[in-house]
């Protein structure tokens, strides 16, 4: 009988494409959705790829070199998710006509569906990794929760990964500055990890536990932020908490207000100019026109 971890795994997928997938797919305009939909899918084999080709026998000859007990040896291994993954989410930019592609695409978007792809494809990885440990195998599905949470936080975070390397490659065409920035960013997730598996500060393996929780979502947090000011710029923050949005009704620009009732990032308020109440979403452009044409008074 298949281990439960495919199940978790086929969540994964499933909240995955649905809450990001369709986030990217409503957002994203009729002629960016088959690009979006092919980088996602080019995406879904390349984490077990950069995984047994690269980063497998690059362990097995630094092992035999130093030996598995060696410090520098554990040390190197906290580098090699940023330097195998990160360069496998961006060869498409390699590809002359990906890379003119993405250059006219919002790094954002890009990003979103490189790191959806690439994020359910680790999750699918690791589950054929954890099916073959007896630990993890006893468990039913919906015991494995922590692990299908994980995997769907993983995607926005590879995202943001990205984000940061196709801001600097293909708006400030600093390919060195791009591959540092992701790659230290990925290094920056993974190292309480690394820090709990060697018990620093002698913190115990219970309260590493409540640790690694707490930065998971605070670490998540700051890459939420950093994919808003990389869509938004620099007021990223007045944008989707203060700005300025359309009326879906009467048309008519308005401050957001302080009061209203949040339902994750859409909001249920008020239009001061025809007061009724409507739900629009933080992420709609300050100048989008989603209600009746405005008309001008000569």
């Amino acid at each position: 009988m298949p281990a439960d971890i495919y199940i978790a795994a086929m969540i994964v997928s499933v909240l995955s494409l649905a809450l990001i997938g369709g986030v990217l797919f409503l957002r994203a305009p009729a002629e960016e959705r088959p690009f979006l939909g092919m980088l996602v899918l080019l995406m879904l084999p390349m984490n077990a790829l950069a995984f047994h080709l690269i980063r497998m026998p690059l362990d097995a000859w630094l092992a035999s070199t130093l030996g598995k007990q060696n410090e520098v040896y554990q040390a190197l291994t906290l580098l090699y998710a940023p330097v195998t993954e990160e360069p496998a989410k961006l060869w498409p930019l390699l590809i002359p006509c990906c890379y003119a592609r993405l250059k006219s695409l919002p790094p954002h978007r890009s990003a979103l569906a490189i790191g959806l792809g690439f994020g359910v494809g680790e999750a699918w990885m690791l589950a054929c990794l954890l099916a073959k440990s007896p630990d993890i195998a006893q468990y039913p599905w919906y015991m494995l929760n922590g692990y299908i949470g994980e995997r769907v936080m993983v995607c926005i975070m590879h995202a943001a990964f990205t984000a940061s390397a196709l801001f600097f490659i293909l708006k400030r065409r600093q390919i060195t500055l791009g591959l540092l920035a992701c790659m230290a960013l990925h290094l920056l997730g993974n190292l309480p990890i690394f820090l709990a598996q060697k018990n620093t500060f002698g913190l115990g393996a219970k309260v590493w536990a409540i640790v690694l929780q707490l930065w998971l979502l605070l670490y998540l947090a700051a890459m939420g932020i950093l994919l808003a000011g990389i869509t938004y710029g620099n007021s990223w923050f007045q944008k989707l908490i203060r700005g300025k949005i359309r009326c879906p009704e009467c048309g008519q620009l308005y401050t957001r207000p302080l009061l209203s009732l949040n339902l994750l990032h859409k909001s249920f308020e008020r239009c001061p100019h025809c007061r009724r109440w409507h739900l629009v979403s933080a992420f709609d452009e300050e100048g989008r026109q989603t209600g009746p044409p405005q008309t001008t008074d000569k």
